[in-house]
């Protein structure tokens, strides 16, 4: 027998009880990696079991506060709310100015105060009115509590009269209507002038707005 059959015949016997150990191995390896096979599954399936019971959970808080606002909505207590906000709605609406179209509430507003300063003598140089909406423009709701609503803003500048100033802050503060004097400025010199914003708010049909 040659020296070359020899050394061949080694590793044909090397490589086979390698591969025998190998195979030994795996052997030895499969109840672990089926015991960590079930212990994932039981992990997966615990985590599921948990999230449907929260979300069963959940489920069941959501109808429970549906039954409670429910039962609120029913109540005797609800209903008188609701007819008290109703009834302070309307009185806040009987403060409002009123008009058929923009233009008349513009027009009444300007007549109210250039009588109210002229009374006494007094010649306003400027009454320019301003309308802009209450809601923001995304508010889209048609029924909402100041639908059709717009605030009127009067800028006023006339010569400085203590007098009629007077006169005017007073009949603003104890008309029926709401009057606020957003602005107040009383610009010294020789020609002394008061500028001043005095707004209300107008409720318009929905063709005038």
């Amino acid at each position: 027998m040659t020296t070359a059959t020899t050394s061949f015949r080694g590793a044909v016997n090397n490589a086979r009880d390698w591969l025998d150990k190998q195979l030994l191995q795996v052997e030895r390896l499969r109840p672990m990696i089926a015991a960590a096979s079930v212990i994932v599954f039981l992990a997966l399936l615990t985590l599921t079991i948990g999230l449907a019971r929260q979300q069963g959970k959940d489920l069941t808080a959501a109808q429970t506060s549906l039954a409670r606002l429910k039962q609120q909505i029913n109540e005797g207590s609800w209903a008188d709310r609701k007819r008290e906000s109703e009834t302070l709605r309307f009185q806040l609406y009987q403060r409002f100015w009123t008009a058929e179209t923009a233009g008349l509430a513009e027009a009444s507003l300007e007549r109210w105060l250039r009588e109210r300063i002229e009374k006494l003598g007094v010649r306003p140089d400027t009454i320019r009115i301003q309308r802009a909406a209450v809601t923001a423009a995304s508010d889209t709701s048609a029924n909402g509590p100041l639908a059709g609503v717009q605030r009127m803003t009067a800028k006023v500048i006339m010569p400085f009269e203590p007098e009629a100033l007077i006169d005017v802050l007073s009949a603003a503060a104890s008309f029926e209507k709401i009057l606020v004097v957003d602005r107040l400025m009383i610009r010294g010199g020789r020609n002394a002038l008061i500028e001043m914003d005095i707004s209300t708010f107008v409720v318009l049909p929905e063709t005038s707005r």
